[in-house]
């Protein structure tokens, strides 16, 4: 066998990704049996079923992975559950060492560190586990004197990772898990972190070396220019600022930013041709670079991504040096077995998924590309190598972001042989920067370097289809195209030709959107924290967002974290209707990206003139709309009109007397067939008690409750006029924001109304049919229940 490592390695993956669905300790027994057939199997010269029993083994060890690894708590996690939240309400003492230096951020700086003692009750308490802290504050430049491995001390409020339940969302609580970070902390200060102890002279001496190197090069160049080539050769991607980022993102070369394989390979192919020049063997040369490999990870700060793409780039020249047929696929399977072993939850990761996935294919697809190219056709080889690797990550692009970039190929060819010109330079800067005239003109060349690069992600990006957002494929679709990018990658000329088009039809169909027509209207609220968002589907296939969540303390955008992930995996691209309740940033802030990025038909919204002059951020809002040619509709208290295949009465909009934005929210009744839907936005008892006095009929089966649950709000009479069989509270309970209030849920209960929050459940789906039959499910928990006609 040509590959004798990819066989367990496929194994091992398929048991990672099928655990979920497996029954717990069925793994754990069958590994036994299946080791006892390997044995039987190789003791008789078996050598198929002897590869088979060895197959199916790395299959049971990734399903049993994921048991063990739910059966094994964490310390540090297991103390904080044990204690309870409300012993980490004040900051605790926490001791541990630094797993890499401070990262810089533009308002904060991260410490990661791996801790070791934590007071609580007055009692230090030894205990294992990974902790990242934000400190704020005007003294963060002190923190500048740690370094990886330093042991320190620090006051520091901790508290469980968190996330945003959605359908299509970022899981950002599963994302630190696979970099085993147990908890998160904030400190307010940098004077609360003291240096308890150096740490080892080796991981001083590496640490002070980056320190010196990213200053130097700080010193030689601009802001901007600074940002691209510290990302470029050290790994430290901080000083990009979030535009630049954007723009590499849209043109699909972001990856040019991050150290990964692609870079370890330049500089291995570099010095490897050095040492043959100046007549070192190809095994001695193999040699040094294994034993740089692991320097250059730690000179980058040891992250993930570098060593992964280090584990990789290692795995490859041991399969050369040990003379192994096909040694990049064999390396590329011993490096996934390898990263898979030590940490099976990294099977999840998108950056091990793209990784794996582009270089996977790439090594595949060589040979096939040589012998179909012939001599002539060697000129088209590189772009053929880009275009294999973009079509390996596709599905993990789709699945996880989204988004396509057809350009890609076209400008990876373009940027990398600029990407690698800034590495030389930058190095070259760092060596030369203590002489004033040669440092001076590297930075010149190292300037009009980054420029180009810009200049050709910012080409890309403004091309019209730089960047397609598709749905969440399926996983028939992931199939289907894992068996067309296998034909691709064959020798035969005819499966290359079928699978080619079977890309170019599966492709296709991710652009477009399908819309979902039918005998039902849901509503779907969205778990966005302290805010709203809504998604209606209508039943002739209509879709409406009321409001776009936001949080306003924070830098996290809503609109990109949240509603167009969800509304992608929906399959939805465009929106006939975004309703606007209210121009407060918690139903606001998100809405901007979601101009941006899916096409938008129309915005429906109470009188604008009280928001155009209260809130700058509406004002901005309007700007964005009109910039996209987004028509506006004005909601006024009274109308009544049936739309989307349902009946819409607006109750409320802007009402005159109130000075309060909240009371001034639309407030909608959704009626379809005998069931109906109440969204009353922000309003308080004010205009609730305004609307109980005008005597419309507020009966509601389900009622999305005002304001977060706040006491202010849903108040008896309210609550008695509505009659509400559900109610639905879209909140995100904090220390400084107890919502929603327990008087509210105390009223609630007392009627007998089934409440569920988004908090607690993620995503809240109610699904109305045509004969009146109301299903109810949630993120977490599926389906709740239901009401007949």
């Amino acid at each position: 066998m040509r590959a004798p490592a990819l066989l367990p390695c496929i194994a091992l993956l398929s048991g990672l990704l099928l655990a979920p669905f497996s029954s717990p300790g069925l793994p754990l027994c069958t590994a036994a049996i299946v080791l006892a057939a390997a044995a039987v199997s190789a003791s008789r010269g078996w050598l198929r079923a002897g590869s088979a029993s060895i197959a199916a083994l790395f299959f049971l060890m990734g399903n049993a992975a994921h048991t063990l690894q739910e059966t094994t708590s964490p310390a540090l996690r297991e103390l904080y559950q044990r204690e309870g939240e409300r012993a980490f309400v004040s900051p605790r003492h926490v001791e541990g060492r630094l797993r890499r230096e401070p990262e810089r951020a533009r308002d904060q700086t991260l410490l990661t560190l791996d801790v070791e003692r934590v007071t609580v009750a007055g009692q230090e308490i030894r205990v294992r586990g990974g902790l990242r802290v934000s400190v704020r504050g005007v003294h963060r430049g002190r923190l500048e004197l740690l370094e990886a491995s330093d042991r320190i001390a620090l006051w520091v409020r901790l508290r469980l990772p968190s996330h945003f339940r959605n359908p299509g969302g970022f899981d950002g609580a599963a994302y630190l898990a696979r970099q085993e970070i147990e908890l998160l902390g904030s400190t307010k200060s940098g004077l609360l972190v003291t240096l308890d102890e150096k740490g080892p002279l080796w991981s001083s001496f590496i640490s002070r070396l980056r320190l010196r190197a990213l200053r130097r090069l700080e010193r030689a160049l601009s802001e901007e220019t600074f940002g691209v080539v510290a990302a470029l050769v050290t790994g430290e991607r901080a000083g990009l600022s979030p535009e630049l980022e954007r723009v590499y993102q849209r043109a699909g070369i972001y990856h040019v930013m991050a150290i990964s394989g692609a870079h370890v390979a330049l500089w291995i192919l570099f010095l490897h041709g050095l040492m043959r020049r100046c007549g070192v063997s190809a095994s001695s040369s193999y040699l040094v670079l294994l034993a740089l490999l692991p320097l250059y990870a730690a000179f980058c700060g040891a992250r993930p991504p570098v060593l992964r793409a280090v584990v990789m780039a290692s795995a490859v020249l041991g399969a050369r040096l040990l003379s192994l047929r096909s040694p990049a696929v064999n390396g590329l399977a011993i490096a996934a077995l390898l990263l898979l072993v030590h940490e099976p939850l990294m099977v999840g990761d998108a950056g091990f998924q793209l990784s794996f996935a582009a270089m996977g294919t790439i090594a595949l697809a060589m040979d096939p590309l040589h012998s179909r190219l012939g001599y002539a056709g060697r000129l088209a080889l590189p772009l053929a190598i880009s275009l294999a690797a973009q079509l390996g990550v596709v599905p993990v692009a789709a699945w996880h972001f989204h988004r396509l970039s057809p350009v890609a190929p076209f400008a990876s060819l373009a940027a990398m042989p600029v990407a690698a010109i800034i590495c030389f330079l930058g190095v070259t800067l760092i060596a030369v920067s203590e002489l004033p005239l040669l440092s001076g003109l590297v930075a010149l060349a190292t300037t009009h370097a980054v420029a180009a690069l810009n200049f050709i992600a910012a080409l890309a990006g403004h091309l019209p289809v730089a960047s397609l957002r598709v749905a969440t494929p399926s996983w028939t679709w992931l199939l289907f195209y894992a068996s067309a990018l296998a034909l691709i990658v064959s020798p035969s000329r005819r499966r290359f030709g079928t699978g080619a088009c079977i890309l170019v039809l599966l492709v296709a169909w991710l652009s477009f959107s399908w819309p979902r027509k039918g005998d039902v209207l849901e509503m779907a609220v969205l778990d966005v924290g302290h805010g709203d968002a809504i998604v209606l589907s209508l039943p002739d296939g209509k879709n409406v967002l009321v409001d776009g969540g936001g949080l306003g303390h924070s830098s996290l955008d809503i609109g990109e974290s949240v509603l167009v992930p969800y509304l992608l995996d929906r399959g939805i691209r465009k929106l006939d209707a975004v309703i606007v309740t209210h121009a407060d940033f918690d139903h606001i802030g998100g809405l901007f990206t979601v101009i941006e990025e899916l096409e938008v038909k129309s915005i429906w919204e109470g009188d604008p003139e009280w928001a155009l002059s209260h809130r700058a951020a509406y004002r901005a809002l309007h700007e964005r709309a009109a910039m996209a040619g987004v028509a506006l509709r004005v909601l006024r208290s009274g109308d009544s009109f049936s739309w989307g295949g349902v009946q819409f009465e607006v109750l409320a909009a802007s009402q005159p007397g109130f000075e309060r934005s909240n009371n001034r929210s639309v407030v909608l009744r959704i009626t379809y067939g005998k069931r109906s839907l109440l969204l009353t936005g922000d309003a308080e008892r004010a205009l609730e008690a305004a609307l109980v006095r005008t005597g419309a009929d507020l009966r509601a089966d389900v009622l999305k409750v005002a304001h977060h649950g706040s006491r202010s709000s849903s108040t008896d009479r309210f609550l008695d006029a509505v009659r509400p069989r559900l109610a639905i509270i879209s909140a995100r309970r904090a220390p400084s924001r107890p919502l929603p209030s327990a008087r509210v849920l105390h009223r609630l209960r007392e009627r007998g109304i089934e409440y569920l929050r988004t908090d607690h459940n993620g995503t809240v789906t109610v699904r109305i049919r045509g004969d009146g039959e109301m299903s109810v499910s949630t993120y977490l928990r599926g389906s709740v229940f239901g009401f007949r006609p």
